[in-house]
C-alpha cells in the first residue's frame, strides 16, 4: 500500500482516494466518501463534485455508487452528484446506484427537497440512473466490480451495510457505519484492505467503534491492512494508517504467507 498525492493509476493496482474522512459532527473533514479506481463511489456524505476535480477525476467517468446506510453524513449529496453529472455529461452512461432497502424513496425525497420537483424529474429523466435496494449476504457485479454486501449493526432504525469489493484480484472492504458485530468481523477476515470507520479514540461509541474495538478486529486479522476513517480524532493506531481528505493510496495485491 503506497500513498501518493494525485498520481497516475496503475492498473495492477486499485487507487482509493479519500474525499471525506470526517465522522459526521468532526472538524476533521469532509463526511464520508472514497472513491475507488474513478469509477466506484462508497457513501456520498462529501461535496463529491467538487472532491474529485480537485484530485483530476471527472464525474463522466464515474459508474458506479454503493450506500452504505441512509444516515446524511452518507448520502446527502447525492441529489447533488447526480444533477451535477446529468448538467455537465449528459451523453454519459447511467449510474448504477445501490443501497440498503428504503434508498429509492429516500433518494427521491432527498432530490425533490434539494432541487425542487421539476428540476429533478428532469434529473432522473436526462441521468437515467437505475438504483438497487441490496440485503446483507446479496452480491454481484457492479461496474467492473464484484461486491458482496454484509449487514451490519449500527441503527436500530435503519438497515445498514458494509461491502466487499473485487478487482484485479485485490479484496478491499468498507465498513460502513457499525458496531463491532458478526458482520463486521466477518467483513475484516475477508477481504485484503480494511476501510474501517473509527469514531472515537478515547472512550466508546455508542452505535459506532471505536480504538479499543478496531484494536480487536486488527488484532484477529494479522493478514488485514487497516485503513481508518469516519474520524472524530487522529491519534495512531498500531496496525493502521489514519484516513485523511485528499489522500490517494494504491493498494497492491497481497501474496498469501
Amino acid at each position: 500500500m503506497t500513498g501518493e498525492e494525485g498520481a497516475g493509476r496503475d492498473p495492477a493496482m486499485l487507487e482509493l482516494a479519500i474525499l471525506g474522512s470526517g465522522s459526521a459532527f468532526s472538524a476533521l473533514g469532509h463526511n464520508s466518501g472514497y472513491l475507488v479506481d474513478g469509477e466506484l463511489l462508497l457513501d456520498c456524505g462529501a461535496p463529491v463534485t467538487l472532491l474529485m476535480g480537485q484530485l483530476g477525476r471527472s464525474l463522466a467517468d464515474l459508474k458506479s455508487v454503493a450506500i452504505s446506510h441512509l444516515h446524511g453524513d452518507h448520502v446527502s449529496q447525492l441529489p447533488l452528484l447526480l444533477a451535477a453529472r446529468a448538467a455537465r455529461y449528459e451523453a454519459a452512461q447511467p449510474l448504477q446506484i445501490i443501497g440498503p432497502v428504503g434508498t429509492a424513496q429516500h433518494l427521491a425525497t432527498l432530490g425533490r427537497l434539494a432541487l425542487g420537483d421539476q428540476f429533478w424529474d428532469w434529473v432522473t429523466e436526462v441521468g437515467r440512473s437505475t438504483v438497487e435496494e441490496w440485503v446483507g449476504g446479496q452480491s454481484g457485479a457492479l461496474g467492473a466490480f464484484q461486491v458482496q454486501a454484509f449487514e451490519v449493526e449500527h441503527s436500530a432504525q435503519l438497515a445498514c451495510l458494509g461491502f466487499g469489493l473485487e478487482r484485479h484480484g485485490i479484496t478491499l472492504g468498507y465498513s460502513g457505519d457499525t458496531s463491532l458485530c458478526p458482520g463486521i468481523r466477518q467483513l475484516a477476515a475477508s477481504v485484503s484492505y480494511l476501510l474501517c470507520e473509527c469514531t472515537s479514540m478515547s472512550e466508546p461509541a455508542p452505535i459506532h467503534l471505536w480504538k479499543a474495538e478496531v484494536e480487536q478486529l486488527i488484532v484477529a486479522n494479522p493478514t488485514t491492512r487497516f485503513i481508518l476513517t469516519h474520524l472524530a480524532e487522529r491519534t495512531p493506531v498500531k496496525g493502521a494508517i489514519l484516513a485523511a481528505d485528499g489522500l490517494v493510496l494504491q493498494l497492491r495485491p497481497i501474496a498469501p504467507d
